[in-house]
């Protein structure tokens, strides 16, 4: 038995006309009676006696009535929640993002997207790295924008958005100003603004005591923007991510002598089924990002 076939029959139960029975669900008279006729066949018996002007159900049909009433309602609110389901999977997108990450070419991706989708409702929150992680495992974040990436997550699918340089921004007037670039060895004793928090720090610390250089961290600090005043006025040099220099308006040089930089990364749960909205969003960060590879950091198969 199929839908089309109940629709027909429930058609004709309420016109008791085949013809006007025929208008209501749009299709010609002649398919609306072979649907009936293999109705019969199925159910094993006529449902309508036509004499006429007096088209009637049979018994068989008025028995059938209730129950074939019952499957097309169900099958009727079975579609309008897969409608409501499929309209929620479009109509919202939850991105968590790291507050160290370089969100300049996320923002004008999720711009193009309000303009294409415009049922699409973002909620875009800000919280440190570890926080945005966490969440986003828990399920509160459809996406999220995590940087800097140092360690692989082989539950997380990450997807390249910015791969930035090092750089070591100063105050002016510096010594580092007629260099081409800062090699680590120089700034052994060198007073340092360190971001809190930072994986990159972290690494960088690691790979001076390492050649046994001295970390001379002057000051410390989590927001960018306090960095970024404290460097311009000749407290300590900060390393940063070249974008992040460039945006708060830094003197700097590129970092030599540390194999090292600082991705920042669309980042989805591994196997976790994602709406219209992120599927555009995650097939324009994939664009963007050329030839290099969706999965460059999991090494796990495109979906």
């Amino acid at each position: 038995m199929e839908m089309h076939q109940v629709r027909y029959f429930l058609a004709v139960a309420r016109h008791l006309n085949f013809t006007r029975a025929a208008e209501e669900v749009r299709v010609a008279q002649p398919a609306l009676t072979r649907a009936i006729q293999k109705l019969e066949i199925e159910l094993q018996g006529p449902l309508f006696r036509r004499e006429r002007a007096n088209t009637h159900l049979t018994e068989l049909g008025k028995v059938m009535l209730p129950h074939l009433q019952a499957a097309h309602s169900a099958a009727e609110t079975a579609r309008r929640h897969a409608e409501t389901m499929r309209t929620q999977n479009i109509g919202s997108l939850s991105l968590g993002v790291s507050t160290d990450a370089e969100s300049d070419g996320l923002s004008k991706l999720l711009l193009q997207a309000a303009s294409e989708m415009p049922e699409v409702e973002f909620s875009i929150e800000a919280l440190p790295t570890f926080e945005v992680e966490r969440r986003l495992m828990a399920g509160e974040f459809d996406a999220a924008l995590l940087a800097p990436l140092m360690e692989k997550n082989e539950r997380l699918d990450l997807y390249l958005v910015h791969d930035d340089d090092l750089v070591v921004a100063f105050g002016e007037p510096h010594r580092f100003l007629s260099q081409t670039v800062v090699p680590l060895e120089a700034l052994d004793g060198e007073p340092l603004v360190e971001r809190i928090g930072c994986p990159v720090e972290d690494a960088v610390a690691a790979a001076m005591n390492a050649r046994g250089l001295g970390r001379n961290v002057r000051h410390r600090c989590n927001d960018l923007r306090w960095m970024a005043t404290i460097v311009r006025q000749g407290q300590g040099c900060a390393i940063l991510p070249r974008s992040r220099a460039e945006f708060h308006g830094l003197t700097f040089k590129a970092l030599d002598g540390l194999a090292l930089s600082y991705r920042t990364a669309l980042a989805t749960v591994s196997g976790r089924r994602y709406s219209r909205a992120l599927g555009w969003l995650i097939q324009q960060v994939n664009c963007e990002a050329g030839s290099r590879s969706a999965k460059a950091f999991s090494g796990r198969a495109g979906r």
